[in-house]
């Protein structure tokens, strides 16, 4: 009768192979939790087919310094603008180089918005501060908890 020994050498190769393939499973693939670009310094939503000022209008003159939020229209949704929706904010830049963000982003309905794509998704953000007036801000889409360079969506003036 043969008695089974594991050999220590065999024991630890095998233990060894577990924990890489562990840690590569845990590593690999997306989740729900993924952020645009990480560890990327590309632009945050490269996957877009397009996105643009909806209120206030791109262009548009002499906006009331109380607007509040920001909002955005994209083409389609399968971006990671559309996947990841609460990982993105709107950075507002004025001609003197003064900067207002918005909180993360929200999908929101707007029926009566602009509707320059085929298949239209709106989203919004809330300013974290004031307008003020006779400034043209230049608004940009951002992920902020990523490095990725932040892609202008339109601008406008109060």
């Amino acid at each position: 009768m043969r008695i089974f020994r594991p050999h220590p050498v065999r024991l630890a190769r095998a233990l060894i192979a577990v924990s890489i393939i562990a840690v590569a499973a845990g590593c690999g693939g997306g989740s729900s939790n993924s952020i645009p670009n990480p560890g990327s310094n590309s632009i945050c939503d490269p996957n877009n087919s397009g996105i643009q000022l909806a209120r206030p209008a791109a262009g548009q003159f002499g906006v009331a310094t109380n607007t509040n939020t920001i909002e955005i229209v994209a083409n389609g949704n399968a971006d990671q603008l559309g996947q990841f929706t609460n990982q993105f904010d709107l950075n507002l830049i004025d001609n003197f180089n003064n900067e207002i963000d918005t909180g993360t982003l929200t999908a929101v309905a707007d029926p009566n918005g602009p509707h320059p794509y085929q298949s239209d998704f709106f989203y919004s953000g809330t300013l974290n501060g004031s307008l003020l007036p006779s400034r043209t801000y230049s608004v940009y889409l951002n992920a902020p908890n990523t490095n990725c360079s932040r892609g202008l969506v339109g601008q406008f003036s109060t």
